[in-house]
């Protein structure tokens, strides 16, 4: 693969790779949340469906990618990342939280607002 490009599906979580992090993640003009995962973990197996309604629901307003641990040690260790699963959220190129382990919708919804991403018909807090 050249440049680290994966395809994906509009809408549903994208396969990304060292290569391709800081343009995809870094680089982003909406709010990106990243999954690092490994296909021996279950607890990343459960995560799955939920990252992929979260990325229908707020397709065009986040961005939501999936980095294979094993293929992609170095990109999980350019982000500190130690244990699977592993969900990280990244606003104009900085992260700006994470979780660890099981993780579900309401983290994840919790991890989005609190980087100042409101759930659909949310209004954001005041800064």
């Amino acid at each position: 693969m050249e440049s680290g490009f994966l395809p994906h599906w509009p809408g549903e979580p994208e396969a990304i790779n060292a290569d391709s992090f800081a343009e995809d993640v870094l680089e982003a003009p909406t709010p990106v949340l990243v999954e690092f995962w490994a296909a021996r973990c279950a607890a990343c197996a459960r995560l799955s469906p939920v990252l992929g309604a979260l990325a229908r629901e707020r397709a065009g307003a986040v961005r939501v990618f999936t980095v294979d641990v094993d293929a992609e040690p170095e990109a999980a260790s350019r982000c500190d990342v130690r244990a699977v699963p592993a969900v990280l959220c990244f606003v104009g190129g900085r992260e700006t939280g994470r979780r660890m382990g099981s993780v579900s919708r309401a983290d994840l919804v919790d991890l989005l607002r609190t980087a100042g991403t409101p759930a659909p018909g949310e209004r954001p807090c005041p800064r």
